[in-house]
């Protein structure tokens, strides 16, 4: 008996290993896709600000090739204090006052309308800027100098919950053109001019993150607990098996060894029990089925049967 509850303990602890070990997994699978998710996520930011940039980037490319373009002069567009041109500054013979918008200048002019329009920032910097205003932060500047190296681009998230901002830049090249206004870089041995930096609330992104998160969740705890429940259900079948096994083991063990058997009327002795007590002894037939589910049915075989019955024919024998 202790070895059949020391092999029942045994399944056990094995279907509680198992158990744990499934959590183990579904927990470092969640971990996992909680984590590709977010970067999903930010990969997706990274794109919207990439194609920021793209476009702000073709756009002062095409400012650069037609040597800067002439506005009307409002309150809005005024003539840049920044910016040194003979032409800066026209009148045409209406009278129509006009300034000259370079490349600089029509980005910051769309950085504030789309501020206004879109919650969109841009943001032009430059280890040496020309306008003050557009000088680097902290980690504006650590970037500026990574770009001097072999970075192409950073981004990253700053603030938690309703204040998230997602932060893009992207190195502005040093052309020769750009030498006219940038007469300090010339010689200064660059690769790059600046860097334009794209900001934009991340919020929207982490409502959609955390919805996807949460789905995410809720099916690994659904199929977390299917896998515990089909352990359960395995693991109390093959428990309830061991011990029926175990109990057929016992009962044909108790039938090995030599029986004890009357010489006479075939009865056998109970094990342990005192031979000279008659009730220590039971009929073969009675001692096998308290063992085993055999059962017994009787009859005669044709020698008994001849010597207890000799006058009646047996069925099947040869008539003399």
């Amino acid at each position: 008996m202790e070895k059949r509850t020391v092999t029942a303990s045994q399944a056990r602890r094995f279907l509680i290993l198992l158990a744990l070990f499934l959590v183990v997994i579904f927990s470092v699978s969640l971990v996992v896709d909680l984590q590709g998710i977010e970067q999903n996520y930010q990969n997706l930011a990274a794109e919207v600000g990439r194609s920021f940039y793209r476009a702000i980037n073709a756009m002062r490319g095409w400012n650069l090739e037609q040597d800067g373009v002439y506005v009307r002069v409002t309150s809005q567009t005024l003539p840049s204090p920044y910016l040194h041109h003979p032409l800066r500054n026209l009148e045409t013979s209406q009278g129509l006052k006009l300034t000259m918008i370079n490349h600089a200048q029509m980005t910051r002019l769309l950085s504030e309308l789309l501020t206004d329009t879109r919650g969109v920032h841009l943001h032009i910097t430059s280890l040496r800027p020309i306008r003050p205003a557009n000088g680097p932060d902290e980690w504006e500047r650590g970037v500026l100098a990574d770009f001097e190296g072999a970075a192409r681009e950073a981004y990253r998230i700053e603030g938690t919950g309703s204040g998230a901002t997602f932060r893009y830049m992207a190195p502005l090249p040093l052309q020769s053109r750009c030498l006219t206004c940038h007469l300090g870089e010339q010689g200064a041995n660059r690769k790059t001019l600046g860097a334009i930096g794209v900001s934009f609330s991340y919020v929207p992104f982490q409502d959609v993150m955390s919805r996807s998160q949460g789905r995410t969740i809720l099916l690994h705890v659904i199929f977390l607990a299917v896998g515990l429940c089909l352990i359960v259900l395995m693991g109390h079948r093959l428990t309830r098996s061991i011990l029926e096994l175990q109990e057929s083991m016992l009962h044909i063990k108790q039938l090995e060894g030599m029986l004890p058997i009357c010489a006479r009327c075939k009865k056998i002795r109970l094990k342990d029990a005192d031979q000279a007590k008659q009730g220590s002894w039971v009929p073969i037939e009675k001692y096998i089925q308290d063992r085993t589910d055999a059962e017994f049915t009787h009859g005669f075989c044709p020698q008994c049967a001849r010597e207890l019955y000799p006058g009646i024919p047996l069925e099947g024998a040869p008539s003399s």
